[in-house]
Parts: C-alpha cells; structure tokens; sequence
C-alpha cells in the first residue's frame, strides 16, 4: 500500500507537470517540491521507524541528490531544461529503488537508491524514437543530407574507442579476481572500472592497444563470446552517440533561434554568454559539447568552467530581465555588439520524463533489458 501511495503521488506529478510544461513551456515548483517531500518524509519515518534501517531513512534524500546530479549533467549538455532537472529529481525521491512492479530490474536499483539512473536513461530511450524521427523530418524538409552524414558517422569512432577502453579496463579487474584472487565490493569493482576507462582514455592510442589485447585475452580465456559482447557494447556507445548528435543537431537547429534585440522579450532564455573584459564585450556562443573537446584536447577544467567577468546577459534559467534587454539595446545602438542574438526555444520533455517514470515503475530498467539482450542473456 505505501508503495502504491507512492505511485500516486508519482502520477499525479507527471501530469502536473507534463501539462505546464507542454501549455506553458514552464514547470512550477509547487508541482514537484512538495511530492519530492513527501518521498523524503516517506522513507525517513520508514527506515527510522518501521525497519530501524538507517541507510533507507536517508534513501529519498540520496535519491533526490543523485537525480539533481544526473539532471545537471544534462543540462550543462544542452539536452534539458532546469524544469526537466528538478522533476527527475522528484521521481528519483519517490523511487530511489526500483519498485516491487518492475519485471526488469539493474542490479544497482536494488542494493543502492540510483534508480534515478533507470528513471533518466528510460526517460531518453523513451523519447528517442520520437526525437530522431522530429530531426529526421526537419532534416529532410531543409534538405541537410550533409547533417544526417555527420549524426551518423561524425566521431563514431570515439565508440569504438570507448568500447577498447571498457573492454581493458573489465579483463584488468579480471585478471585481479581470478588470476590474483582479489576479492572487490561491488561499489568499489564499479569505481575502479570508471577510473581504468577514464585513465585508458586520456592515453587514447595506449588504450586502444590494451583494448585490443584485452579482448584477445579474454577470448582465450573466457571463450569467443567476448567478441560478441564487444560488439554488443559497440552498438550501445553507438546508439548513445547518435543520440547526442542528434540532441544536438535540435539544438543547434531546432531549440535556438538568432533574433535582433527588438525581438527580445523578457523571460527569453540566451544560448550565450554576454559578457565585459578589459572594458571590451565578449560574447561566448560555445556549446558544452565544444567546452568537451576542448577539455579532451588539453584545455583541462578551464575549458569547462570558464570564468565569466561583468556579466551582462547570460542562458539562465531565469530568462531574460527587462534591465538586460535594456542594456543590450544601448550596446546595439553604441556599435558595441552585433545586432544578433542566440535565443533558445523551449522543448517538453516533461511528458517523456512522465513515460520514463511509468515505464520505471510498471515494466523496469530498459537500458538493462538492452544490455542483457545484447549479452545474449
């Protein structure tokens, strides 16, 4: 029954939001925060006293956390919204485990509260096929067969990489386990993967090379149906890559529009940085993406977390002030900036945030389903 509970509270949120969302292009606080509580609350009494669990009595807290972390991930990636950041946020304090419906679930969602990664990663395959077929459509309207090419087979070998990488990073815990009878934790089996991959990576062409011989040796060892997983990995990065492409074709395209100043509205959200620097402006149209390769290339954090001084105008999610409005105008008129504005235009993704949410609760984890599917279990 609590459980049930909530799931109502769950589904009345998701159709709070999803309708402000799709009527107004905004989602109001007192649509999220106050069902966010109540799963707090929920599993505060529940784990101090009913189960006297003290790990499950700050589960929703975690839960909520771990959501606004990955939610932010995607936002600074261009995909979301602030709105789409605190409602994954909310879902994930509802469920910070998988619920008892779901017929599939990771193994992650069950011994720690990082359902928020089913809650996201459903709620991006769930759109998916409606978000390739959007870009499809304006692709072939505007005749860009040049931006199909370049979804498609721009930087696709990053996955192939990416797969080396993993496929290293995995035959060395291996070798720990069963050659050297290491015995890992889980969490820490998980810690040391990610830091073997990221380690791989920024030797890229060392990472490669162990890659492969990676998958040799576990091919000898394991027997031939590594080869078949690797491909299996493969096709994942790559879905995952078209994805983003495809993001970020919206967004270049789609979710952003040039407009001259006398266009600007207040609540109007910028796709740039307007800032003042040794009295001249600067305007930084970059997007995270380039902020990524530009880290990867050498830049380091600089290159994500750039320091912006006097700013004037900037993509928060605030939107646009009548004062700043104002004060680009006078900088148009003195000949100071270009007549030229990046505006972004909102996209509903409350609605799949919602899809992602029921499908969580009643059927499971669809990116686990996949991976086990493609491992041939």
């Amino acid at each position: 029954m609590q459980e049930l509970f909530l799931i109502i509270l769950g589904v009345i949120m998701g159709v709070l939001t999803s309708y402000t969302d799709v009527k107004t292009g905004f989602i109001d606080d007192l649509h999220v925060f106050p069902f966010a509580a109540a799963g707090i609350i929920y599993y505060l009494y529940e784990g101090f006293f009913v189960q006297h669990n003290k790990f499950l009595a700050f589960a929703g807290i975690i839960g909520f956390s771990v959501g606004l972390a990955l939610g932010f991930l995607l936002y600074f990636l261009g995909g979301w919204a602030s709105g789409d950041v605190v409602i994954l946020a909310g879902f994930s304090a509802l469920f910070p485990y998988a619920s008892s419906y779901a017929r599939v679930v990771a193994p992650y969602s069950v011994r720690y509260p990082l359902h928020p990664i089913t809650l996201m990663l459903n709620s991006i395959m769930a759109v998916f096929p409606m978000v390739f077929i959007y870009a499809f459509g304006v692709i072939l309207i505007r005749r860009k067969t040049g931006d199909l090419k370049k979804i498609l087979l721009d930087r696709a070998n990053l996955s192939f990489e990416v797969a080396l990488w993993i496929m290293g990073a995995m035959a060395f815990v291996l070798i720990l386990q069963d050659v050297f009878g290491f015995t890992l934790n889980p969490v820490l089996r998980y810690l040391l993967t990610l830091f073997l991959i990221v380690l791989l990576g920024k030797r890229r062409e060392v990472g490669d090379v162990i890659g492969v011989v990676a998958i040799v040796y576990m091919a000898y060892s394991y027997g031939i149906g590594i080869i078949t997983a690797f491909i299996r990995l493969l096709a994942v990065l790559y879905f995952f890559k078209v994805f983003f492409s495809v993001v970020s074709f919206i967004r270049k395209e789609v979710l952003i529009e040039e407009r001259p100043v006398e266009r600007l509205e207040e609540w109007d959200i910028l796709g740039e940085w307007i800032y003042e620097k040794d009295g001249k402006i600067i305007r930084d149209r970059e997007s995270f993406f380039d902020k990524i390769r530009r880290a990867g290339r050498g830049d380091g954090l600089k290159a994500l977390m750039p320091k912006y001084e006097n700013v004037i105008a900037s993509p928060t999610a605030e939107g646009l002030k009548k004062e700043q409005i104002e004060e680009l105008k006078r900088l148009v008129e003195e000949g100071k900036l270009e007549n030229r504005f990046l505006v972004k235009k909102s996209m509903p993704f409350a609605p799949a945030l919602f899809l992602g949410f029921l499908i969580s609760v009643f059927y499971g984890d669809l990116f686990w389903w996949l991976s086990l599917k493609m491992s041939g279990i």
